[in-house]
């Protein structure tokens, strides 16, 4: 027995609306990487706004062709699959997304010495030239992000919850900090003696954080701070943490 059509039509328009919710963020991604979208729009409208609504009536639709399919011959079973399984990747993906955003502190700039901030060549500072992002010698935590950060300095945020990220107390030489950059995928883009600065761009995203060392005869300091985004979900502490560890 065939399939009837008004059933057949149902769940295929399901698997397209269901394969949308999932290809979304995927076209988001992407189209931010390689610049034929704004980042902001991408991932502020396409993923945080579009994509939950795609997803809920994605997975709705899903489960009413999954009922469709049973009543009418199972050639319609893998269809009804692909209009639910998709959206609900796309739900799992949001909501990891937002419980890690909420393990950690609303920040984007980590460094080990906030005493004697460390700074950043000319040429990294041109390259922040449209970068939202400020260089700041002590950052504090917009009040908007509200409790526990809201209004803190980034300072006293950094000791408590990034550990890892310490002053290496030795003496280190430019080649160990550049390697260990290079390990970490950051491009490095300078170096002297005294210094090594470089830039992390994200895989998916294409986002950038630039990265730098203050080398002094027994201490070496680091500083890895994000272009743009009020949060870096802890990227930019693991990433001190990482190299720290390498050196150490």
């Amino acid at each position: 027995m065939s399939a009837h059509p008004k059933s057949s039509a149902f769940v295929k328009i399901a698997a397209v609306i269901g394969a949308a919710g999932a290809l979304l963020p995927l076209c988001a991604i992407l189209g931010s990487r390689f610049g034929l979208l704004n980042w902001k729009f991408g991932l502020g409208t396409m993923v945080a706004q579009w994509t939950p609504i795609l997803a809920a009536v994605g997975i709705l639709l899903g489960l009413i062709a999954l009922i469709v399919a049973f009543r009418d011959p199972r050639r319609l079973m893998t269809l009804a699959l692909i209009a639910l399984i998709p959206p609900l990747l796309a739900i799992g993906l949001l909501l990891k997304f937002k419980s890690d955003a909420d393990k950690v502190p609303p920040i984007h700039d980590v460094a080990t010495n906030w005493d004697k901030p460390l700074s950043f060549s000319r040429g990294i500072m041109d390259a922040r030239s449209s970068a939202l992002n400020p260089v700041e010698a002590d950052p504090v935590v917009p009040d908007k992000a509200g409790p526990p950060w809201g209004g803190r300095r980034v300072a006293d945020i950094n000791r408590e919850t990034c550990p890892g990220a310490h002053p290496i107390l030795k003496h280190l030489t430019a080649d160990q900090v550049a390697a260990a950059f290079e390990a970490a995928g950051i491009e490095v883009t300078g170096r002297a003696p005294w210094k090594v600065e470089g830039t992390y761009t994200s895989f998916w995203w294409g986002f950038k954080d630039d990265v730098v060392a203050r080398i002094d005869p027994e201490r070496t300091d680091f500083r890895s701070i994000s272009r743009v985004g009020g949060s870096d979900i802890g990227a930019n502490c693991a990433r001190l943490t990482k190299i720290v560890k390498a050196l150490e």
